[in-house]
């Protein structure tokens, strides 16, 4: 299985998060475990809008940004120990 990664950076006060990886990462896992982005928003506690917006790598709040990568994190470690 191919590993995936996401990473976030620091950068002053404030994280950076390279976008067009982590939208990567988000579909990537999403298809392999075939579920719908809305699906995906009801499990991490998102609107679909948002997870959309995130695998178009387009611009999402910072706060919102960490929430998914969060949540894709764990859902990603989770997976690594089966």
């Amino acid at each position: 299985m191919e590993t995936i990664t996401a990473t976030m950076k620091p950068k002053g006060l404030s994280m950076e998060v390279d976008k067009q990886e982590f939208a990567l990462a988000l579909k990537t896992w999403r298809l392999r475990h075939g579920y719908l982005q809305r699906e995906v928003a009801q499990m991490f506690g998102v609107s679909r809008y948002t997870i959309i917006k995130a695998e178009n790598a387009q611009d999402i709040t910072w706060t919102m940004a960490y929430r998914l990568f969060a949540k894709l994190s764990k859902c990603l470690e989770e997976e690594a120990k089966e």
